[in-house]
């Protein structure tokens, strides 16, 4: 499971390609007819998205993901050499599809997706996982998006990665198979988990989001983080509201922003405090521009 690369920071999951249709009629897309402002590709996906971010703000970070050996697969490899990210192990795998992800971004910014239901960012598995010798932090980026690794396999990664004593952080998904928090024996070994409103009602099976908490907490989370919009983020009953209005163009990737922007903070020795400031910060900023790490070339 580890190699010899040399990092502090690792992030493991998925990476694809991004088709972005900006400012996307839904009751009018799929009339054959439908014209859209500007269609543009990114490149996507939780894990690469944080670790481009992470990267950007001046950390030293390896990303673990799974490609297609295909044209996709390939272009997503030269972005990632051209941005300095380093990849563990051999990312390309023949026989599977690259993730291709088609994004309608409404006028409000929100986003609706179609996908692959077997595309590599579905089949990331316990083999694929590389973890550096020398690592600090891991967070895997999205809990539920690979149809490859149930709680058991989670369980088995996590209580690894908890023996070498790194700190672990993990961001949530939308749940798949009606997943309920208390059953999950992976999530007592999470150092820091990120989930949005959704997300966290979903998984905990409750309306109100201090219940969501308490309930994540009983799981054995050691610190639950619920990002919360324009409200900015949860953390111990308390919100957390972000330093500035934004007006959003595009909330693609907003959420991995935010995991990035706390774990940056963390892996610099920051307070808890200042580490939800940057969390929301950087995911605002990423509300700003279309396309999920856009707004890094800003800085």
């Amino acid at each position: 499971m580890y190699n010899g690369y040399m990092s502090k920071i690792n992030v493991l999951g998925a990476s694809c390609i991004d088709i972005l249709v900006d400012r996307a009629d839904r009751k009018e897309f799929f009339s054959g007819k439908y014209k859209a402002d500007r269609i543009m590709t990114s490149f996507g996906g939780d894990a690469l998205n944080e670790a481009v971010v992470l990267k950007a703000l001046g950390n030293d970070v390896s990303l673990s993901t799974i490609l297609g050996d295909d044209p996709s697969g390939h272009m997503i490899a030269g972005f990632l050499k051209e941005k300095g990210i380093k990849v563990n192990g051999e990312i390309f795998r023949k026989g599977i599809d690259t993730y291709i992800s088609l994004v309608l971004i409404d006028e409000s910014g929100e986003r609706n997706f179609v996908g692959s239901k077997n595309g590599s960012l579905r089949l990331y598995d316990l083999d694929d996982v590389r973890i550096d010798e020398d690592c600090r932090i891991v967070s895997f980026a999205s809990l539920f998006i690979s149809q490859k690794l149930d709680d058991e396999k989670l369980t088995v990664l996590f209580k690894d990665i908890k023996k070498r004593n790194i700190i672990l952080c993990a961001d949530s998904s939308s749940i798949k198979n009606h997943e309920y928090a208390l059953d999950m024996k992976c999530l007592s070994y999470i150092d820091y988990f990120f989930c949005n409103e959704s997300e966290a009602k979903d998984l905990c099976r409750a309306d109100d989001l201090p219940e969501c908490e308490k309930i994540l907490k009983k799981a054995g989370i050691g610190n639950v983080i619920i990002k919360a919009g324009e409200k900015g983020c949860l953390y111990k009953g308390n919100f957390y509201p972000p330093e500035e209005k934004i007006v959003c163009v595009d909330s693609t990737g907003a959420g991995d922003s935010f995991a990035a922007g706390f774990i940056s903070a963390l892996a610099k020795g920051e307070k808890i405090e200042a580490c939800l400031a940057n969390a929301n910060r950087c995911g605002g900023k990423a509300c700003k521009y279309v396309g999920a790490t856009a707004w890094t070339a800003h800085l």
